[in-house]
């Protein structure tokens, strides 16, 4: 039975949260991340772009070894940098909003919260562990879509950074 698992009751206040609730909850995190990213894109390009020389230029193929690379692979190497550094404000925003808050922007709005799986608030470094492990699982392929997924078919609805972590995210009625 679901939720039996975490000791949960099956539905309302402090059960086990829906994953389409807790994938609505990250889609609102994400929307304000992807604004961090398109502010340090929109800065950085501008300050790069001069300094790369022409985007496409119109040089002959066989210019050899020692021709230089497009503007564009720089642009594409400033936009990469802006794409990292979102990932670590992406870390260093869920973990901070988690140890101090209890949650996420997303969650709030969602009304759901992680928390240990003995009920305790999610503090500290396993809050920063928790963030990093959903990162990291993101860049990783097929990891990627399972991670989020495994809460579909885990009896504590547990995502595979919810296990390493030992937490679990429930509905919270204080909104």
């Amino acid at each position: 039975m679901e939720g039996r698992g975490a000791g949960r009751p099956q539905s309302g206040p402090t059960a086990l949260a829906e994953p389409g609730r807790r994938l609505v909850a990250r889609l609102v995190d994400g929307l304000l991340l992807l604004g961090v990213l398109g502010v340090l894109c929109g800065i950085t390009i501008p300050i790069v772009a001069p300094h790369v020389g022409p985007l496409f230029p119109n040089t002959p193929a066989d210019n050899g070894p020692n021709a230089p690379p497009p503007g564009i692979f720089w642009i594409f190497v400033v936009v990469f940098g802006c794409i990292v550094v979102t990932q670590l404000v992406s870390i260093a925003y869920e973990s901070f909003a988690t140890a101090h808050y209890g949650r996420t922007f997303g969650k709030a709005w969602l009304r759901i919260r992680p928390l240990r799986v003995d009920g305790s608030p999610v503090s500290g470094w396993r809050a920063v562990g928790r963030s990093a492990l959903g990162v990291a699982a993101g860049l990783m392929s097929w990891i990627g879509l399972l991670d989020p997924l495994w809460c579909l078919w885990d009896d504590r609805r547990q995502c595979l950074h919810d296990k390493v972590a030992d937490t679990i995210v429930v509905n919270d009625p204080r909104g």
